[in-house]
Protein backbone atom coordinates (compact mmCIF):
# COMPACT_ATOMS: atom_id res chain seq x y z
CA UNK A 1 0.00 0.00 0.00
CA UNK A 2 1.29 3.43 -1.06
CA UNK A 3 1.83 5.94 2.09
CA UNK A 4 -0.85 8.35 0.41
CA UNK A 5 -3.83 5.25 0.53
CA UNK A 6 -2.15 4.28 4.19
CA UNK A 7 -2.59 8.47 5.37
CA UNK A 8 -6.40 8.05 3.55
CA UNK A 9 -7.52 5.02 5.71
CA UNK A 10 -5.61 6.00 8.81
CA UNK A 11 -8.33 9.11 8.32
CA UNK A 12 -11.49 7.26 7.41
CA UNK A 13 -10.66 5.07 10.52
CA UNK A 14 -10.08 8.05 12.81
CA UNK A 15 -13.28 9.69 11.00
CA UNK A 16 -15.16 7.15 9.28
CA UNK A 17 -18.16 9.77 8.49
CA UNK A 18 -15.80 12.10 6.26
CA UNK A 19 -16.89 12.73 2.65
CA UNK A 20 -14.41 13.20 -0.15
CA UNK A 21 -13.83 16.57 0.15
CA UNK A 22 -12.80 16.53 3.32
CA UNK A 23 -10.70 13.77 2.90
CA UNK A 24 -8.76 15.00 0.13
CA UNK A 25 -8.12 18.06 1.92
CA UNK A 26 -7.23 16.40 5.23
CA UNK A 27 -4.85 13.78 3.32
CA UNK A 28 -3.49 15.69 0.56
CA UNK A 29 -5.48 12.85 -2.23
CA UNK A 30 -7.35 14.18 -5.52
CA UNK A 31 -10.97 14.48 -4.69
CA UNK A 32 -11.70 11.78 -7.05
CA UNK A 33 -8.96 9.21 -4.90
CA UNK A 34 -10.80 9.88 -1.75
CA UNK A 35 -13.88 9.56 -3.74
CA UNK A 36 -13.12 6.13 -4.18
CA UNK A 37 -12.13 5.30 -0.69
CA UNK A 38 -15.25 6.58 0.91
CA UNK A 39 -16.92 4.10 -1.29
CA UNK A 40 -14.98 1.56 -0.79
CA UNK A 41 -14.89 2.26 3.28
CA UNK A 42 -19.14 2.60 2.48
CA UNK A 43 -19.00 -1.26 2.38
CA UNK A 44 -19.75 -3.16 5.13
CA UNK A 45 -16.74 -5.55 4.51
CA UNK A 46 -14.37 -2.93 3.48
CA UNK A 47 -11.73 -4.43 5.84
CA UNK A 48 -11.90 -7.80 4.25
CA UNK A 49 -10.08 -6.44 1.39
CA UNK A 50 -7.24 -3.78 3.43
CA UNK A 51 -4.34 -5.34 5.20
CA UNK A 52 -4.83 -4.81 8.36
CA UNK A 53 -0.95 -3.99 9.11
CA UNK A 54 -1.99 -0.29 7.58
CA UNK A 55 -4.88 0.48 9.10
CA UNK A 56 -5.19 0.64 13.41
CA UNK A 57 -8.11 0.76 15.25
CA UNK A 58 -8.24 3.40 18.56
CA UNK A 59 -6.14 5.48 19.37
CA UNK A 60 -3.03 4.02 19.10
CA UNK A 61 -0.51 4.38 16.25
CA UNK A 62 1.09 1.52 15.72
CA UNK A 63 0.07 1.50 11.76
CA UNK A 64 1.93 4.34 11.49
CA UNK A 65 5.19 2.50 11.52
CA UNK A 66 7.06 0.05 9.17
CA UNK A 67 7.44 -2.76 12.47
CA UNK A 68 4.06 -3.60 14.25
CA UNK A 69 4.35 -4.78 17.73
CA UNK A 70 3.03 -8.43 16.27
CA UNK A 71 5.86 -8.30 14.00
CA UNK A 72 8.05 -8.31 17.13
CA UNK A 73 5.76 -10.93 19.12
CA UNK A 74 6.65 -13.33 15.99
CA UNK A 75 9.50 -12.71 15.39
CA UNK A 76 10.16 -13.68 18.56
CA UNK A 77 8.07 -16.09 19.49
CA UNK A 78 7.42 -14.28 22.86
CA UNK A 79 4.81 -15.25 25.31
CA UNK A 80 1.76 -12.95 26.26
CA UNK A 81 3.44 -11.38 29.29
CA UNK A 82 6.28 -10.11 27.52
CA UNK A 83 4.14 -9.29 24.49
CA UNK A 84 1.99 -6.91 26.07
CA UNK A 85 5.41 -5.40 27.49
CA UNK A 86 6.49 -4.66 23.65
CA UNK A 87 3.37 -3.39 23.06
CA UNK A 88 3.24 -0.35 25.79
CA UNK A 89 6.88 0.55 25.22
CA UNK A 90 6.24 0.98 21.26
CA UNK A 91 2.38 2.69 21.70
CA UNK A 92 2.03 6.32 21.81
CA UNK A 93 -1.18 7.69 23.42
CA UNK A 94 -0.50 11.09 24.33
CA UNK A 95 -0.71 11.85 27.83
CA UNK A 96 -0.40 8.32 29.10
CA UNK A 97 3.40 7.56 28.89
CA UNK A 98 3.47 7.04 33.22
CA UNK A 99 0.68 4.80 33.17
CA UNK A 100 2.13 2.47 30.58
CA UNK A 101 5.18 2.14 32.78
CA UNK A 102 3.23 1.77 35.48
CA UNK A 103 1.31 -1.11 33.51
CA UNK A 104 4.43 -2.61 32.55
CA UNK A 105 5.61 -2.60 36.43
CA UNK A 106 2.34 -4.58 37.35
CA UNK A 107 2.89 -6.82 34.64
CA UNK A 108 6.69 -7.25 35.02
CA UNK A 109 5.66 -8.15 39.04
CA UNK A 110 3.13 -10.67 37.92
CA UNK A 111 5.44 -12.57 35.48
CA UNK A 112 7.80 -12.42 38.19
CA UNK A 113 5.58 -14.05 40.34
CA UNK A 114 4.56 -16.38 37.75
CA UNK A 115 8.67 -17.43 37.41
CA UNK A 116 8.74 -17.79 41.06
CA UNK A 117 6.23 -20.23 41.52
CA UNK A 118 7.37 -22.40 38.46
CA UNK A 119 10.66 -22.60 40.18
CA UNK A 120 8.95 -23.41 43.45
CA UNK A 121 7.01 -26.60 41.69
CA UNK A 122 9.98 -27.24 39.76
CA UNK A 123 12.36 -27.76 43.27
CA UNK A 124 9.16 -29.46 44.92
CA UNK A 125 9.18 -31.91 41.85
CA UNK A 126 12.88 -32.75 42.15
CA UNK A 127 12.71 -33.41 45.96
CA UNK A 128 10.00 -35.51 45.50
CA UNK A 129 12.29 -37.59 42.42
CA UNK A 130 15.17 -37.77 44.91
CA UNK A 131 12.90 -39.21 48.00
CA UNK A 132 11.23 -41.98 45.60
CA UNK A 133 14.72 -42.55 43.83
CA UNK A 134 15.81 -42.44 47.18
CA UNK A 135 13.12 -45.17 48.25
CA UNK A 136 13.77 -47.46 45.24
CA UNK A 137 17.13 -47.57 46.39
CA UNK A 138 16.42 -49.73 49.56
Amino acid sequence: MKKEEHRVWAYLTKHPEADARELALNTDVTEQLAQAFVDQFSNPDWNNDVDPRYYHVGESDYSDHKIQPWDIWLEYDLNPWDADIIKRVLRAKPGERRLDYEKIKHICDERIRQIDEETKYVGMAREERTYIEAARAQ
